[in-house]
């Protein structure tokens, strides 16, 4: 009896790990896109996105086509961006995720320095072992100045 329940402990123990494993790597995935998009890098928003990616965003529908436009705009002011992601909840079923975080970004555009904050949810698929992010859904929180 002891070794039944030793090796439930045991098994029990592995998928624990092994899905907090897969939590992480669709934490890494999400912060990795927002990397890329503070970098204006193009590929790697690419490379992090489904084909058929959809941004909801201050109440417009955006698509990959739509992100690179903007990324394209901001190439021609001075502009960074370094971005904060604070994960509350990153949940798993087979080859689909979907997470809530914080998103908080401090932007300079043209020298002008700007924060800005966001509750965002993020729905992602794993597609050659990788997770790739197909539907954010952006809500921006007020700051205190505001």
């Amino acid at each position: 009896m002891k070794k039944v329940l030793f090796i439930s402990f045991v098994f029990l123990s592995i998928s624990a790990l092994a899905q907090n494993e897969e939590q992480a790597g669709v934490n890494q995935s999400l912060t990795k896109f927002f990397d890329a998009l503070g970098a204006l890098d193009m590929n790697g928003i690419k490379e992090l996105s489904t084909k058929d990616l959809t941004i909801l965003e201050s109440g417009a529908i955006w698509n990959l086509d739509t992100l690179f436009r903007k990324v394209d705009q901001l190439k021609a002011v001075n502009f960074s961006r370094t971005n904060h992601l604070d994960f509350v909840q990153t949940e798993m079923k087979g080859n689909i995720a979907w997470s809530v975080y914080y998103n908080s970004a401090d932007m300079i555009i043209d020298g002008v320095e700007v924060h800005r904050k966001w509750l965002e949810s993020a729905v992602l698929v794993k597609e050659r072992k990788i997770w790739k992010v197909k539907l954010l859904h952006s809500t921006t929180l007020r700051t205190k100045k505001e």
